[in-house]
């Protein structure tokens, strides 16, 4: 690790060189557990001098916008302040500008964007990020048509948006939707495909939410089958199999509630 920072430090100034040693500087952080806020710093000043080399008119201009955006809001993520995430989202949006319609990247600068949105929604509870998080969510998805092999990302993450917003404002158009997205998503994820536990889980995730709102037993019956399905999928030894385990009990004690069937506890 020395060596590989050192070697490029001795080198002129150059765009791939600032962009490797931020990465290498993230990486530190979290393999070796280092002080989050020197080795994140870090890697953001990298960024920001790799940004410096490539000026609006450079064709990496856009990667450069994205990079040090990523780079602010991990730097958010381990340290709490806003001014980071402000500027990450305000680095996301030009990202964005610079992927008009027709860009083979727009769907990847808009799901960016998104994202960054949402976390700004989790922390301040504004409502107008979220709307414009699902907005642009809907426009990744509408890029990736049938076919696509991105397209069950984007069924799920405009599903998760639409739960996140349905909980906030109990309007069960957003969750039925997000349920027809899910429901996609695990078709685009057959058995052998390596997203079809994950798929699993989350559409099991939603009719629970929905048999919450509406003590359809039906839902809860169907999010029991998904989650053994998910469980079988994780057999002993499986890093995943205690959450497995856990969303299953908690599947079956919400039935026995409802049904007072023993066998659900057992």
């Amino acid at each position: 690790m020395i060596i590989v920072v050192t070697s490029l430090v001795l080198r002129p100034p150059h765009f791939k060189g600032l962009v490797t040693l931020g990465m290498i500087v993230a990486t530190t952080c979290l393999l070796f557990r280092k002080p989050a806020s020197d080795d994140f710093e870090g890697n953001v000043i990298y960024q920001r001098r790799a940004l410096k080399l490539h000026p609006p008119w450079h064709p990496g201009h856009t990667s450069s916008l994205d990079n040090l955006a990523a780079a602010l809001r991990t730097r958010f993520e381990n340290t709490g302040q806003m001014v980071d995430l402000e500027e990450a989202i305000a680095h996301r949006r030009s990202a964005l500008e610079l992927s008009p319609p027709g860009n083979p990247d727009r769907s990847i600068s808009l799901n960016n964007l998104a994202a960054a949105l949402q976390t700004r929604y989790k922390d301040t509870d504004q409502m107008v990020d979220l709307d414009e998080a699902i907005m642009h969510r809907r426009g990744a998805l509408d890029l990736r048509p049938p076919g696509h092999p991105d397209r069950s990302i984007s069924l799920d993450n405009l599903a998760a948006a639409l739960r996140t917003r349905y909980k906030n404002t109990g309007q069960m158009v957003d969750l039925e939707e997000a349920i027809a997205h899910r429901r996609s998503a695990l078709e685009l994820s057959p058995p052998w495909h390596p997203g079809h536990t994950s798929s699993l889980d989350n559409l099991a995730a939603v009719l629970q939410t929905r048999y919450k709102n509406t003590d359809q037993i039906v839902d809860l019956e169907e999010a029991i089958m998904y989650r053994r399905g998910a469980l079988e999928l994780s057999p002993p030894g499986h890093p995943d199999r205690s959450i497995s385990l856990d969303n299953l009990a908690a599947a079956l004690q919400t039935r026995y509630k409802n049904t007072d069937q023993i066998v659900d506890l057992e």
